[in-house]
């Protein structure tokens, strides 16, 4: 039985990524304003805040407060809590944050595996393991590279060994 974890260089990555796509939004709802403001000058020098202003203002406001509780505190408790064990008889994929959910596929029910990895991903560990059994199927997701292969390979040696490829 061995367990296996999300690598966090992906946690990494998200952050970095989603940074700077929240600083080019709130530069082009700058800009925005900047354009608003030579479009319409005799209503922007009519009151010190406009409405407008409040209302990009209320927007990167909502935007940093979503990044500092989601890609902050919230996902790197799921980082932390998520697991993948696999055995010979069975896989089970444990997460959660506010609530635990354990998950239980027996390795007779596996059909197929499929990896999804995305461009660079052994630098960013995208990397999914999608696993598809009777009844339902699994997502294992940010693995790196070389657990995702790993697992597939012993899944795929499990279903040969029955019979099954």
């Amino acid at each position: 039985m061995k367990k296996y974890y999300a690598d966090r260089k992906s946690l990494k990555f998200l952050r970095i990524f989603t940074f700077l796509l929240i600083i080019c939004i709130i530069i082009a709802l700058r800009y925005l304003l900047y354009f608003l403001e030579a479009r319409y000058p005799d209503y922007f020098a009519l009151a010190k805040i406009t409405v407008p202003e409040i209302i990009v203002w209320i927007f990167i406001g909502l935007l940093v407060t979503a990044y500092v509780i989601f890609l902050m505190i919230i996902l790197p408790l799921w980082y932390r809590s998520v697991s993948y064990t696999l055995s010979a008889d069975e896989i089970i994929i444990r997460s959660g944050v506010f609530f635990n959910n354990t998950t239980y596929v027996k390795m007779s029910s596996v059909q197929y595996t499929t990896t999804i990895s995305m461009p660079l991903s052994r630098y960013t560990s995208f990397n999914f393991l999608l696993i598809n059994a009777y009844g339902g199927g699994l997502i294992m997701m940010f693995l790196s590279h070389s657990d995702m292969e790993e697992i597939d390979k012993k899944i795929r040696q499990y279903l040969s060994s029955r019979g099954g490829l």
